[in-house]
């Protein structure tokens, strides 16, 4: 109960923060004298109106969940009196068996409540709404675009054409028409998951911080196929439709070297009136960029180029962070406003133990991680295909 209890307050504490930041948008504009907010102001209060919302919608859940998950669960009271909790004495192989299960769960964070068919539930340890980090580390740090699925289907609409027309037009004449279209787009949540090797049992107790390392392991390798997706998901099977597999996105080809043709790909990006936030660029490619020289033998282009933060971003200041990540072929950037990718969560990231099955019988255990997630890419045109191959 605790670790829902703490969770709970967590998100409390996150919407208050939100809420103050917000409010702070608009006590800027007031005490400045405007009628009107600037374009940057709109898009952050925005951004920060649907976090709000989202974290309204994690608040009602997790106040949901401490309902299911109080002491009216039999199970919940097995682990409980297991791990001595309520006084139970753990006398028997089988009560001992349960001891490790729970001392796992609580050794977590978690509230220790469920011991089903031999599985142990490890808490959620991914939120759906995460704020972005000044440099991020994860493509996924920049996807603000967040919504919790009720169901495995979902439905969102895709602009695919933007036409504008508009002129000043006569007294009684024929108005221009712009072309605005868009297409529906029916998708479902897929599930990324994986397993751990078979492993004793008796590690959970013997071996300090493993089920914190083994619960973060398999987290973080559901994040690094979910990125893997995001980007270069081809929408075959299993696989996601990604970025770089979607119709209507904008190529750029190579010019010069990579500097500047993720220059000219800004510049593309500003003439269709896009306004990017991000350049994802593989590892190799980010060296080349950093290793850029005046000439052959001249100085760096760019600061820092061997410090632990490389500079790096040719576009100057943090209006456009820069990503580095394996999952984007080398030889290829992606440049766009990343607020046009929607994350759909239908199930944040969980851990799970089982020790059941032939795993009782030989005293092993083996972790699951997994997820169900669902991507939307809103508006392809929002995204520059960058070649930095010559």
């Amino acid at each position: 109960m605790a670790g829902l209890q703490e969770q709970l307050a967590r998100l409390e504490q996150l919407r208050e923060q939100a809420a103050a930041k917000r409010e702070a948008i608009l006590d800027k504009v007031e005490a400045e004298g405007r009628d009107e907010l600037t374009v940057e102001e709109t898009t952050e209060f925005r951004q920060r109106t649907g976090h709000i919302a989202e974290l309204d919608g994690l608040i009602a859940e997790q106040r949901a969940e401490l309902e299911r998950s109080g002491k009216l669960d039999p199970d919940t009271q097995r682990v409980r009196q297991a791990s001595g909790a309520d006084g139970g004495a753990g006398a028997t192989e089988a009560q001992a068996w349960a001891q490790r299960a729970a001392q796992a769960v609580h050794a977590m964070g978690g509230e220790g409540r469920a011991l089903v068919s031999g599985a142990v539930d490890v808490p959620r340890l991914v939120e759906p709404n995460v704020t972005p980090l000044a440099r991020p580390t994860r493509l996924i740090d920049l996807l603000v675009n967040r919504k919790q699925l009720e169901g495995n289907a979902f439905e969102y609409f895709r602009q695919t054409v933007r036409i504008n027309n508009a002129a000043p037009v006569p007294d009684n004449a024929l108005k221009p028409t712009s072309v605005l279209t868009t297409e529906a787009v029916q998708d479902r949540a897929r599930v990324i998951a994986h397993l751990s090797e078979p492993a004793p049992i008796r590690l959970l107790q013997d071996v300090e911080g493993l089920q914190v390392w083994l619960a973060s392991e398999m987290a973080e390798g559901v994040l690094d196929a979910l990125e893997r997706q995001i980007i270069r998901g081809d929408g075959t099977g299993e696989n996601v439709a990604g970025v770089l597999s979607v119709a209507g996105t904008v190529p750029v080809a190579f010019a010069t070297d990579a500097p500047t043709t993720l220059r000219k790909a800004l510049t593309t990006m500003q003439t269709a009136g896009e306004t990017p936030n991000a350049v994802v660029l593989h590892p190799s490619d980010a060296e080349a960029v950093d290793l850029s020289r005046w000439g052959a033998n001249g100085g760096y282009l760019l600061p820092n180029a061997f410090s632990g933060a490389p500079g790096g971003n040719v576009f100057g200041g943090p209006e456009i962070q820069r990503v580095i990540s394996p999952s984007i072929p080398a030889g290829t950037a992606l440049l766009g406003d990343w607020q046009q990718v929607q994350l759909y969560v239908r199930e944040q990231v969980n851990v799970l133990l089982d020790m059941s099955g032939d795993l009782f019988t030989h005293n092993q255990f083996i972790a699951r991680g997994e997820g169900r997630f669902g991507i939307g890419v809103l508006r392809p045109s929002a995204f520059a295909v960058v070649d930095l191959t010559a």
